[in-house]
């Protein structure tokens, strides 16, 4: 057995961690940040108190992020950042936020345009320091190497490990006020995260562990949060399991999310939700070839029986997160969705072309792949 593991990013957890802000700016010797996010951030008030938490640092606002942030947001983000003489970078808010400010970050030491760095370790210099505050619980941008770009009606990414951040605020304060919708969609993203990593080719003894404690924390408390937002344990457990997500990630993703960005585009889904409805038909798809692995995940999921076969503990599993989808009023096939039956084909295409997954567990052509759609367009999880 063999592996690598890196993550250089400081974590401050817990409720109150905020006011941590101001001593890990202190140790960057920032004396002036962009502070990255979005309107709904400026609104309610968080802003406000991340500005407050920093102290005597000077702080200018960009707060032009959108919803899965098309190329020109991430080109604007990098103009401004170019303009100022600052020394730091701080996310604030959702992944879209915190995506946009390790942008910045990297456009403000390398020079040319936005879309000249889409694709993978296209960053040649050290970026600038950056700190992210996620406010949501769910994407773990905060740990991890990639920001998500909209080019051209698709979804794509910037990547590069330059772009981890020196210091992750994980305070679960800050997710008390997140609405039922966002709290779904951003739930879903992190069970995502953990499940998909714990079934890569690429997951080691380090990944696998920290996957698995995110499942758990994950599928046990997103309902809770759901129902209650005031449920203080359950907001805790959730930021939690979103940050172990985002750890996890350095096992990569598998076609859970590549199918999602298909669809996500198409018909306007936050990505938890694009990523989340294909989730139970890649687990039970993949089961047997994951058979050694699935005894622990289905505990993790809370639906383990022993003695069970993997093609089994698969379609427990399966049916778990359907059942969590409804509860959450998320679509359990695409055909709910409004996904056309003649798409299908085009939409298999469009995900092997553009988002392969090498580290699949399962290795798919076109008509493997049309079968997975048609499954997920019926809504029968697979035998």
């Amino acid at each position: 057995m063999s592996f690598s593991y890196y993550l250089p990013t400081k974590i401050v957890f817990g409720f109150g961690a905020l006011q941590s802000l101001r001593d890990e700016a202190g140790q960057l010797n920032a004396t002036k940040a962009l502070l990255v996010t979005d309107k709904v951030m400026v609104k309610t008030g968080v802003v406000e108190k991340v500005t407050k938490a920093m102290g005597d640092a000077a702080v200018d606002v960009f707060d032009e992020v959108e919803a899965e942030p098309r190329i020109e947001v991430a080109q604007s983000v990098g103009e401004q950042v170019r303009r100022g003489s600052y020394g730091l970078v701080v996310g604030v808010g959702g992944g879209s936020s915190m995506d946009m400010a390790k942008v910045a970050a990297g456009l403000a030491t390398n020079p040319g345009p936005a879309r000249a760095f889409v694709g993978n370790n296209l960053l040649s210099k050290p970026p600038l320091s950056s700190i992210m505050v996620p406010t949501t619980a769910g994407t773990g941008a905060e740990l991890t190497v990639t920001s998500m770009v909209t080019l051209d009606g698709h979804k794509r990414w910037i990547n590069s490990p330059l772009l981890l951040p020196k210091a992750a605020i994980v305070d679960p304060e800050l997710t008390m006020t997140m609405p039922r919708g966002v709290t779904a969609a951003t739930g879903l993203d992190a069970l995502c995260h953990n499940a998909e990593a714990y079934i890569s080719t690429l997951a080691s003894p380090i990944t696998d562990s920290i996957a698995l404690e995110g499942v758990r924390l994950v599928s046990s408390n997103l309902e809770r949060a759901f129902d209650d937002g005031t449920d203080r344990k359950a907001r805790e457990s959730m930021s939690l399991g979103a940050l172990l997500g985002g750890i996890s990630l350095q096992a990569k993703m598998v076609y859970g999310h590549s199918i999602g960005y298909t669809i996500a585009t198409r018909f306007r889904l936050p990505h938890g939700v694009s990523c989340g409805i294909p989730l139970p038909y890649i687990i039970s798809g993949c089961a047997a070839t994951c058979a050694p692995k699935m005894s622990r995940l289905a505990d993790a999921f809370g639906v383990g029986v022993e003695g069970q076969e993997a093609a089994e503990l698969g379609g427990a599993i399966g049916k778990r997160v359907i059942e969590l989808l409804k509860h959450l009023g998320v679509p359990t096939s695409m055909k709910e969705l409004g996904v056309k039956e003649e798409d299908l084909p085009v939409l298999a295409r469009e995900c092997l072309d553009m988002y392969p997954r090498p580290n699949s567990p399962l290795a798919f052509d076109q008509r493997s792949m049309e079968g997975l759609y048609r499954t997920m367009w019926e809504g029968q999880l697979p035998a």
